[in-house]
């Protein structure tokens, strides 16, 4: 951004998305219990949210503005199914 110019206003808001991730294993189990116990991971990303609808929820991690010309970077696009919440960070 250029000295002595005002950026506009940033519209999107800082949010933490906990999501599931499915996990898998190239191992063989004799003890069928491990696979009992075997489990997917829930995992967290914090950005600011992009868009999010009934299919998918897309966050960016980096901005940053060329004049008033906003440009953004390290984008994730989740599946809405595997978003379990989305919190408003401040």
């Amino acid at each position: 951004m250029k000295h002595g110019t005002t950026k506009p206003k940033f519209k999107y808001k800082r949010v933490k998305i906990i999501w599931i991730d499915p996990t898998s294993s190239s191992s063989w189990y004799d003890d069928l219990k491990d696979v009992d116990d075997f489990t997917y991971s829930f995992c967290e990303d914090i950005g600011y949210l992009y868009y999010k609808d009934s299919k998918v929820v897309k966050i960016f991690t980096s901005f940053n503005y060329d004049g008033d010309k906003l440009s953004v970077g390290n984008i994730t696009a989740y599946p809405r199914s595997c978003v379990k919440k989305i919190i408003i960070l401040k």
